[in-house]
């Protein structure tokens, strides 16, 4: 790239994304019936029952809001952590509205909205052990009990992070605080948020040692509903209505939702080299990429965007996404499972996500 590119390039993001944000406020009305949402109901603050056994929290919330501004009736559908993806591939619910965490194992078989939070995965322990742990790194060691919630995203977390340590997997996840107050386990895995609502019991929080998004999750096939959320959300931080979420402003939100994709698109490329790898095809399609670049040429022209400055943006990204398929260490993949299939969840990820940000919404192969 030549010198004075680089501040181009941010320029053009800067001016793609401020295209992300200017949704019209009013969505169109959605189709007859309820909007079926899938909760668990045990993962505060996001969506849990109050002592009155009343459902509530943020999700929830956002979920009412949501439908009523779509026309439509809500039903909330209970479903346990490890039967998420199977019960959106069923058509068991509609969206996931629960505090669910992008993972690139779960985006190959499920669609994600743009994110609306970032948080991180915590260890807590009690506060009397507060010098026996100092940190995350003291609580890995044989004969140390950590619990978290079976399933979930935390589950995996916790395995990869605590190696000699013994994880134990706990199925309702509700129980986590009291098991660690009466001292059945050394630690729980938590994240960021979570914790702040176990009110009376005396914790001490270790980390965060992740980075993770939060967002509303779907069937691959939905596309239309999944476009309505997008858009919904988008106007939703434009007026500030989101509670926490407004300490970021709309174009902030939208800069999130770019990264968030790009991300997303590079952690899939593990599964696409392993799916080349069973195909026996190569890594490498220069066809494909001048097919590609050539597009998104045409796309930031009719957004008057510098085409070459965009087309290497876009070229950057190829060239990050091969030296990924290149080097990292292929995934099993379901036998089902086609270079198709991973490229569909990928695009649908980068035109939701860069809805409306001109060249950026082209498809990266």
């Amino acid at each position: 790239m030549q010198r004075g590119a680089v501040p181009r390039v941010f320029r053009i993001l800067f001016c793609a994304v401020m295209l992300v944000v200017q949704v019209a406020a009013g969505v169109a009305a959605g189709a007859p019936g309820a909007l079926r949402i899938g909760t668990s109901a045990d993962y505060a603050p996001f969506s849990f029952r109050d002592t009155a056994g009343n459902l509530t929290g943020f999700d929830i919330t956002v979920a009412r809001r949501l439908a009523s501004d779509l026309g439509r009736q809500v039903d909330f559908v209970p479903f346990r952590w490890p039967d998420l993806v199977a019960q959106l591939e069923g058509g068991t619910f509609d969206v996931a509205m629960n505090g669910v965490t992008i993972r690139p194992d779960r985006a190959v078989s499920i669609g994600y909205t743009r994110p609306y939070v970032v948080t991180g995965a915590v260890a807590v322990i009690r506060a009397s052990d507060r010098q026996r742990y100092r940190g995350v790194a003291d609580l890995d060691h044989a004969g140390v009990r950590i619990g978290v919630n079976a399933g979930g995203h935390l589950q995996q977390v916790a395995l990869r992070q605590f190696t000699h340590a013994h994880v134990a997997p706990v199925s309702d996840n509700r129980a986590l605080p009291d098991l660690l107050q009466r001292g059945e386990v050394e630690a729980v895995i938590s994240e960021q948020f979570e914790p702040r609502t176990w009110s009376g019991k005396q914790f001490v929080i270790l980390g965060a040692f992740t980075r993770d998004r939060k967002a509303y999750a779907l069937a691959p096939t939905a596309t239309d509903l999944l476009q309505q959320i997008n858009d919904w959300l988008a106007a939703r931080e434009a007026d500030r209505w989101l509670g926490d979420r407004a300490s970021l402003t709309p174009a902030q939100a939208g800069f999130e939702a770019l990264v968030a994709a790009i991300d997303l698109r590079l952690q899939l490329m593990p599964f696409v080299a392993a799916v080349k790898r069973r195909e026996r095809l190569p890594i490498e399609d220069s066809a494909q990429e001048a097919r590609v670049l050539e597009r998104v040429r045409t796309a930031a022209a009719a957004h008057r965007l510098g085409p070459d400055d965009v087309a290497e943006v876009f070229r950057v990204q190829i060239e990050a996404a091969k030296a990924v398929e290149r080097s990292a260490p292929a995934p099993s993949v379901p036998a089902h499972l086609s270079l198709e299939a991973v490229a569909r969840c990928r695009k649908q990820g980068e035109r939701s996500n860069h809805r409306r940000a001109g060249p950026l919404s082209a498809v990266v192969g």
